[in-house]
């Protein structure tokens, strides 16, 4: 599946892991969704890290976003996402 920056994916299933090149918990979307497990979700720190590594979250929707640098990544409408 093929998404353009500015796009809008509704109801993206993620989960929480801790990325090894910053030791930070981060959150990304989980396989079989059409989007690659390597784009990060910017989303709430605070609801990241009250919960255990590999917590699974679903969130309203996510816009694609681009990196100064040409990375891209996903973020969470309003930085929200909900514990399953």
């Amino acid at each position: 599946m093929k998404y353009n920056v500015g796009d809008y994916i509704p109801n993206l299933h993620c989960e929480s892991f801790v990325d090894p090149s910053t030791g930070r918990i981060r959150v990304r979307p989980l396989s079989g969704q059409g989007l690659p497990t390597t784009l990060v979700i910017e989303c709430s720190k605070e609801e990241r890290e009250k919960h255990p590594v590999g917590t699974i979250f679903v969130t309203d929707d996510v816009k694609v976003c681009i990196k100064p640098d040409g990375r891209p990544y996903l973020r969470a409408r309003n930085q929200k996402i909900y514990k399953l």
